[in-house]
């Protein structure tokens, strides 16, 4: 009796969507433990830290400062390339500044560096304080050849400012797709 309504609840769960569906917000950064630091390629002009301030999603954030250079910034390890399921990557930034700072976003679909046309490059304007930056995955079409990125194969995630001319202090935290 027991294994019959085991096999049904299994085969209802197989076929219901319900049972299968990927959670409505999947956390890819919070910033909670240093071992998350270890998912990030370090850079020149780069240094970064866990920090008590400006938390939105538990206890801590990431602390970025941005040195005077070409292109500072973040540069996570994706582990899981299959974006799919989600509509939406949304991430929460503090600009520690007075004025606004311009904010670039990097996204590709090839393992591969694709050139500029090839993938989808994005700035966005923080104001003093705290933002949420929402990127819809409708709208994660290449600079130049207007393809929709595959979200299957998700293999860069960038965030950076493009010459600065002062040092820019950030705080990052709950990075996470949306459905």
């Amino acid at each position: 009796m027991y294994r019959l309504i085991f096999l049904l609840f299994t085969t209802f769960c197989l076929l219901t969507p319900a049972c299968s569906q990927q959670p409505a917000e999947k956390v890819l950064f919070d910033f909670e433990a240093d071992e998350e630091l270890d998912q990030f390629h370090w850079q020149c002009h780069t240094l970064f830290a866990l920090s008590d301030e400006h938390a939105t999603h538990g206890t801590k954030s990431l602390k970025l400062e941005l040195y005077p250079s070409e292109y500072p910034g973040l540069a996570p390890m994706i582990k899981n390339t299959n974006w799919s399921y989600y509509k939406v990557l949304r991430f929460d930034v503090y600009n520690a500044q007075d004025s606004d700072i311009k904010l670039s976003v990097r996204i590709d679909d090839s393992k591969d560096y694709p050139d500029y046309a090839d993938r989808f490059s994005k700035s966005f304007i923080v104001k003093p304080g705290t933002n949420t930056i929402r990127i819809p995955f409708d709208s994660l079409i290449t600079s130049g050849t207007k393809r929709l990125l595959n979200m299957k194969m998700i293999y860069r995630f960038l965030i950076f400012m493009v010459q600065p001319k002062e040092k820019a202090v950030l705080y990052f935290d709950n990075i996470r797709l949306v459905q």
